[in-house]
């Protein structure tokens, strides 16, 4: 095969889809959001949120208690009814069984239940925004890896071009040398080359088994599993090219998930902090039972109460008032938090928009630096097969091809983690 037609077939090789049954990136999404142990954690910790929400609510319906009892005294108690001749007792032994059934419902709280319930509000909005980050950060940690797998099968195919290209050249030296043509110290040198393509070749095949591994690891997955990826990655809608840098971090601030939780996070210490204060206010409640009480003297055993309870804690040395004090300072502390986060957010887009550029600007440089390497070699090869080129030359534009491909490779994968990387710094992914 002539030298053009065989870097052709391996350029062509480099480019070729995925076979069929090969999983995509949408696939993989799915996998990890439905199995990635950390996303379990946050849907736990997001259900427990509302939860706690229904058990704030749930303050503002009747109460229904229900109590027995049974008393062993160590006599029986007695009515003494004056001078101490004459006596009734007041059980009919020296024991008494008590049991009741009382209904309260809460008629004024100093707007503590309200308070309480809207904390728990606010606390189930920050859980549902954690939950969404941290899908984010799965969806974008199986894009790295699934990109990286990519990147490595690339890499060995690059390694195994050389090793090819070199094996061709080493022959045809080897050829040369015995037919008289070229020196030994060709053939030589030709071996050398070779055998570090061979050492190079090595190195991708445990670089992309480790990338696999690492990829199966992400998705909850035996490290073994047989890894096939489609290379065809769609995600050029998520971050629309024509968006502005300016327009990328307004949006960044306003519909990034982290940013929601801190806020919430703000307004639920505030509304605790509001239900504290609210426990020093008066409270009243309606009330009314049943009770039953075992007895000998009184009339009747059974008896049925309604009231109006009332309640007013008046002093407590301050509890209440410093323990709303410091939720403030609290909610204070997140505010600032939430402060700087935003400078951060706008930075981490700024970042990925500059390396998507970048990325973008070096795949044009690459992919025409392909063509010129893979023509180059073409050249020099046929030159050296006519003895009209040194040996070193040959293996120069080796290298010079090899050294294309890679950064080609390179540039494209890296321009694919700038995309999935500028889609979470914006809240987009």
């Amino acid at each position: 095969m002539k030298a053009a037609n065989r870097y052709l077939a391996i350029a062509c090789m480099l480019c070729l889809p995925a076979a069929a049954g090969a999983e995509n990136l949408k696939q993989a999404w799915s996998h990890a959001m439905a199995s990635h142990n950390q996303l379990a954690a946050a849907a736990a910790r997001r259900d427990a949120a509302g939860l706690n929400l229904e058990s704030a609510q749930a303050e503002r319906w009747p109460r229904l208690d229900v109590t027995s009892s049974f008393t062993q005294l160590d006599k029986a108690p007695r009515f003494d009814f004056g001078g101490g001749t004459t006596s009734q007792p007041l059980f009919d032994d020296d024991n008494f069984v008590q049991a009741g059934v009382q209904v309260s419902l809460p008629l004024y709280a100093g707007g503590a239940i309200t308070a309480g319930v809207g904390a728990a509000e606010y606390a189930a909005e920050a859980s549902a925004g954690q939950y969404e980050a941290v899908l984010q950060d799965i969806k974008l940690g199986t894009g790295e890896h699934y990109v990286q797998v990519l990147r490595a099968e690339s890499g060995l195919e690059v390694a195994e071009s050389n090793v090819r290209t070199l094996q061709a050249h080493t022959e045809l030296a080897r050829r040369q040398y015995e037919f008289g043509s070229v020196p030994r110290n060709d053939f030589l040198a030709a071996s050398v080359a070779l055998a570090d393509a061979k050492q190079r070749k090595l190195q991708a095949e445990n670089a992309l088994d480790y990338s696999r591994a690492a990829y199966n690891r992400f998705l909850n997955r035996p490290l073994d599993q047989p890894v096939a990826l489609d290379p065809e990655l769609d995600i050029d809608h998520l971050v629309p090219a024509g968006e502005t840098l300016e327009s990328l971090i307004l949006t960044a601030t306003e519909q990034r998930d982290e940013l929601a939780v801190l806020k919430a996070e703000v307004n639920s210490l505030r509304e605790n902090s509001t239900a504290i204060r609210a426990r020093s206010r008066p409270q009243f409640a309606l009330t009314g039972g049943y009770m039953y009480l075992e007895n000998a003297f009184l009339d009747s055993d059974e008896f049925w109460m309604a009231g109006v309870s009332f309640q007013w804690n008046l002093f407590n040395a301050g509890r209440n008032r410093d323990r709303a004090a410091a939720l403030d300072r609290q909610a204070l502390a997140v505010t600032h938090t939430r402060s700087d986060m935003t400078t951060a957010i706008a930075l981490q887009v700024r970042r990925a928009w500059n390396d998507r550029q970048e990325a973008e600007a070096r795949t044009h440089v690459a992919e025409a630096a392909v063509d010129q390497a893979i023509e180059n070699l073409r050249v020099v090869q046929n030159r050296y097969e006519a003895g009209s080129s040194a040996n070193i030359e040959v293996l120069d534009a080796e290298t010079l091809r090899q050294q294309a491909l890679s950064n080609r490779d390179n540039a494209r994968y890296e321009l694919v983690l700038a995309k999935l990387r500028l889609a979470r710094a914006v809240g987009a992914l």
